[in-house]
């Protein structure tokens, strides 16, 4: 079996935010959080062709079901059925315990194009970005089942294959992140880069989205493509998840379905929600981050992008993950508030937060949850460094220098 590290990042992306004050409303309610954000509930199932049996290797305990997989729409042309619906691998990891593997490929949007999701572990660890399917031969080497993968020696290669057709992930800033082989019928996951621990060198094949494993596929994790706020209330707050799905939080919660049109200086957002006795808005995101929200009837509210502003940062190359160098950095904001994130092709994972004050304009203290009191210290460059450690992240340990950077003239 050919030796791969794996390069997932675990996030955790629920939402939860309560007694939120509306715009012009004193009165306080209560959000229950982002409907698609995904509970990581243990409730998938097998679609998984053959039969598989028990497996010590990975965690792998009892015996798994076998079931039919599910036939793609025979009529659909292959760079269509793609969109059609959901490429799953799952098994029994021991006892009650189902562990689910999928991926949803959505068809071409503007301003987004093809947008994908890849969920494993039970949507533990998730991608998002965009895709192309191309007519390309892809040399693919993947386990068709658990059950081989297990009897097959420790050095053995999964078994070899061509598919007529290459899908190319990338980041949702043109970063190719890698590629695997489809067929039409099947996703040959054989990928470093976008993989999750028991879903490598697999298999992924065709399934119907309202079957049985419904429940998985419904606790996809949102990428927030639009997240803004009041001007005058931060707690008047709108979030659009890649999913179609938006939660409104302006005036009262409302959540629905969103629909956009892209123009030369700004996009424009339809919500339509989902209860027809609450009041659907056009929203309005101009291509410098300011907005407006027009409830239907009502009067425009001036919008921004949400959250503090980053004022300053510290940056740092972290540990190698998968052949490709990792980047640390130390995020300073408006409010006083600190964050320390790490990013691998394309994906942000938060490692830190806590607080930052400057002591004087080469000297800042910090308090961070993790790594503890921290302050920096200048430079062999004649800038300010901060020596930032913590064991045991989801990349490993960290042991880094992050180094202050200057902010660009306006």
């Amino acid at each position: 079996m050919k030796s791969k590290r794996i390069a997932a990042i675990l996030l955790s992306g629920a939402l939860s935010i309560s007694m939120l004050a509306g715009c012009g409303n004193d009165g306080e309610k209560e959000n229950s959080g982002q409907e698609q954000s995904g509970s990581g509930e243990e409730t998938s199932r097998q679609s998984e062709e053959p039969s598989e049996s028990t497996e010590e290797s990975e965690g792998a305990g009892e015996s798994e079901e076998s079931q039919e997989s599910q036939e793609a729409p025979a009529d659909a042309d292959p760079m269509e059925r793609i969109t059609q619906g959901r490429y799953f691998y799952g098994y029994n990891a021991g006892g009650d315990l189902d562990m689910s593997y999928f991926f949803h490929f959505y068809e071409e949007q503007p301003v987004l194009g093809k947008v994908f999701y890849a969920g494993f572990a039970i949507n533990q660890i998730y991608f998002h970005g965009t895709y192309e399917v191309t007519e390309e031969p892809y040399e693919y080497a993947c386990w068709p089942s658990r059950e081989e993968r297990a009897s097959a020696a420790e050095d053995a290669e999964a078994p070899a294959g061509t598919a007529p057709y290459t899908i190319t992930f990338y980041d949702f800033d043109g970063n190719e992140l890698d590629k695997c082989g489809f067929d039409g019928e099947n996703v040959y996951n054989d990928m470093v880069n976008i993989t999750g621990v028991g879903g490598e060198d697999a298999i992924y094949r065709y399934d119907d989205p309202e079957g049985e494993n419904k429940d998985v596929y419904d606790g996809e994790v949102g990428y927030a493509v639009v997240d803004i706020e009041g001007v005058d209330d931060a707690t008047c707050q709108l979030r659009l998840w890649h999913t179609g799905r938006y939660q409104d939080l302006v005036d009262m919660e409302i959540e629905g379905t969103w629909t956009m049109e892209q123009g030369a200086d700004a996009t424009t957002y339809t919500l339509t929600p989902d209860d027809d006795t609450d009041t659907g808005a056009v929203v309005v995101v101009n291509n410098d981050g300011t907005a407006a929200y027009t409830p239907d009837g009502g009067d425009a509210v001036e919008m921004k992008q949400a959250g503090a502003s980053m004022t300053s940062s510290f940056a740092g190359d972290g540990p190698e993950v998968s052949g490709a160098v990792t980047s640390v950095v130390l995020e300073m904001y408006s409010d006083g508030t600190a964050k320390v994130n790490i990013s691998a092709f394309g994906t942000v994972m938060p490692l830190d937060e806590g607080t930052w004050e400057a002591e004087n304009e080469y000297t800042f203290k910090f308090s961070l949850g993790t790594a503890g009191e921290l302050t920096s210290e200048l430079g062999e460059e004649g800038l300010p460094t901060v020596h930032y450690v913590q064991a045991g992240s989801q990349v490993g340990d960290l042991d880094v220098v992050l180094t202050y950077v200057m902010p660009e003239a306006e």
